[in-house]
């Protein structure tokens, strides 16, 4: 199988960007944020262009078994970005960027079947990278989504989505700098930190059929992929976290690295010393969020999506019509990293997911559905 699509398409006209004046407050000034601005005009912008193609094959044994695979590639220029110019919200067309991957489907229908009991699977495989391949003078770096202080770039040769923020400073042999008090030194600037994209992602259908009743269960692994636990950071800067209440009492703590000269760091720290400043204190010295590094954490995660049980009945001369359902949605959610669900967005805004700042949890749905087929 193969096919070339080519098209031009319009940023969408109802589409809201306001969340973007989030990259004008810093994490810590956020409570100033207020979705109040948006987009003024979609004058003077040309169409996003696409190319696209894709080839594969289709594999069908006795009926049953169906595989499917595909490696795609789309390359999309003078993609939109919103950017601020001066008080106003603007958008642009900015830059190159290339979404490519591949993915294979694998069916086995009636892997057992008799009168009354059927069983039948679906396993499905994607792979996908989306890098930037050009942007415009002058916009090398923009932030896309977060914080002016932790923030995802639009930054040439790198993912789509990277995550940008503070780092600790290390010296030709990738050893950290310790500082003549004994702690990490937190290096000037920022720099990519994280890359949200996964490894791949391993989808999987069940269905089981007795009589009248099915069961249905949808399933998946996401492996791979970082996130910014930018809410850890916060609570253990106000010591109102589990790590802040675990580690305050250690005593004599020698960090690993070495100092400004090469020596290996023999200074012992105290994470809490009620003789000192509070802003000497372990968590406090770098500020409200920390160094940014010290908060990536891996983002897989296994996650049942849904399950349902159904019962269909025969309704006169129409058989199976009368169809009852119940379902529960994100049911089961386990998940590398400390936070909430890696997949829920920050501020609702697209392109930023990797960050976690206080994010809302994702949340179950049960439910009851009644058809009728005729």
């Amino acid at each position: 199988m193969g096919a070339y699509t080519q098209l031009s398409a319009e940023p969408e006209i109802a589409k809201s960007y306001s969340s973007y004046a989030t990259t004008q407050f810093s994490a810590q000034n956020s409570y100033q944020y207020f979705p109040l601005k948006e987009v003024e005009t979609f004058n003077n912008l040309s169409n996003i262009n696409i190319k696209e193609w894709k080839a594969g094959f289709k594999f069908i044994i006795n009926r049953k078994i169906y595989l499917t695979a595909e490696y795609f590639k789309r390359k999309i220029t003078d993609d939109i970005f919103p950017v601020f110019e001066g008080n106003h919200l603007v958008l642009k067309n900015l830059a190159d960027h290339t979404y490519k991957g591949f993915e294979a489907n694998f069916n086995y229908d009636n892997i057992i079947a008799n009168q009354n009991f059927k069983v039948s699977s679906k396993a499905s495989f994607f792979k996908y990278q989306d890098v930037v391949d050009r942007v415009n003078s002058g916009y090398n770096n923009l932030m896309i989504s977060g914080f002016n202080d932790i923030h995802k770039v639009l930054s040439e040769g790198q993912v789509l989505v990277a995550i940008s923020g503070s780092f600790y400073e290390r010296n030709a042999d990738r050893k950290v700098i310790i500082d003549d008090y004994g702690y990490p030194v937190k290096a000037s600037g920022m720099k990519i930190i994280a890359d949200p994209t996964p490894d791949f992602v391993v989808k999987f259908t069940h269905n089981f059929n007795y009589k009248m009743f099915a069961l249905d269960i949808n399933w998946e692994w996401k492996k791979g992929g970082q996130t910014w636990n930018g809410t850890q950071a916060v609570l253990d800067y106000y010591g109102r976290s589990q790590t802040s209440a675990d580690e305050r009492n250690i005593k004599s703590y020698v960090f690993e690295g070495v100092n400004y000269n090469g020596n290996v760091n023999q200074i012992p720290v105290d994470f809490y010393n009620t003789n000192q400043s509070v802003s000497d204190n372990r968590w406090t010295r770098y500020g409200f969020l920390g160094v940014a590094e010290n908060y990536v954490e891996k983002a897989d995660y296994i996650r049942i999506n849904d399950i349902s049980l159904s019962a269909y009945f025969d309704v006169g001369d129409f058989k199976r019509a009368l169809g009852i359902s119940f379902y529960v949605n994100n049911i089961f959610l386990w998940q590398a990293n400390n936070g909430v669900d890696s997949n829920q967005n920050f501020y609702d805004f697209d392109n930023s997911r990797g960050l976690d700042f206080f994010n809302l949890p994702s949340f179950k749905t049960f439910g009851c559905t009644v058809s009728f087929k005729f």
